[in-house]
């Protein structure tokens, strides 16, 4: 820990995990450079995300994927610094966040921050829909929170007081309809997998109306048709996505061409 006329400065790490992010995780690195730490978990991926990272972090590390929370926990096990900050490949802390960040460590008496969310969907700002006006807690205290010990949708938990911040986290996810694809099979099959592992049950009518719910909540209920096209697609894509899911756990199994990952 730094000192500064006397005081003492808290210090900040960056943890992130990453899997074949050779083509984001280097402006997602630059963007959090004055950081005290940058913690850096990869799961053996097969490009070049691992070289990329070394050029920011020596504190690379490749360990076999456990699944979102498990390999999140992970990297925050490896943190040494006061404050922990949580990115994912996709995305970019604003200057003004990183200023914000700076300014509210140096005199902060609670245990965690919330941050806005700018998501971008294939290439286009979201302003309605389901993936906007999100703030999600990122930043907290060490020993005072851990993530949620799941496959997928892992949850950030603090103990104590949690404070909005401002700036933002720009975003970039699907940023191509491969990566939509791929993104959105790949969430379905690790969601449904976990279902089934645990007992759970669905129907074809159950898989239809959980698909709907999910196209109307998004383009109705939290106005995606404003967004355009962009909203429509969105809206489509969160329903099929649930229908995908829910269809595999009434069939109870994922096909194999879709397995989720073990390592």
């Amino acid at each position: 820990m730094s000192e500064n006329r006397g005081f003492k400065v808290a210090t900040l790490s960056v943890i992130l995990i990453s899997f074949n992010e050779a083509s984001r995780i280097d402006a997602c690195l630059r963007k959090v450079a004055w950081a005290d730490e940058i913690i850096v978990v990869d799961s053996c991926s097969t490009d070049d995300t691992r070289d990329i990272a070394r050029q920011h972090t020596p504190h690379v590390h490749n360990v076999a994927w456990m699944g979102f929370g498990p390999q999140k926990n992970h990297a925050l096990s490896l943190a040494t610094c006061d404050w922990i900050l949580s990115i994912d490949c996709d995305e970019q802390v604003s200057d003004l966040l990183a200023s914000n960040i700076q300014n509210a460590l140096k005199s902060s008496t609670c245990n965690g921050y919330t941050i806005p969310f700018r998501n971008r969907f294939l290439g286009r700002a979201m302003r309605f829909g389901e993936w906007s006006g999100e703030r999600k807690l990122r930043l907290f205290r060490r020993g005072k929170g851990q993530f949620t010990n799941v496959q997928l949708h892992e949850r950030l938990e603090v103990t104590g007081d949690i404070r909005p911040l401002r700036g933002h986290i720009e975003h970039d996810t699907c940023p191509t309809q491969e990566h939509l694809q791929h993104k959105k099979l790949a969430y379905a099959a690790i969601a449904a997998d976990d279902a089934i592992a645990n007992g759970r049950r669905a129907t074809l009518v159950m898989a239809a109306g959980r698909a709907t719910w999910a196209f109307l909540r998004s383009y109705v209920f939290k106005l995606g048709a404003l967004d355009g096209r962009t909203g429509w697609m969105l809206a489509c894509c969160l329903g099929h996505s649930t229908w995908i899911k829910y269809r595999w756990i009434a069939a109870g199994t994922v096909p194999k061409e879709h397995q989720p990952r073990t390592q």
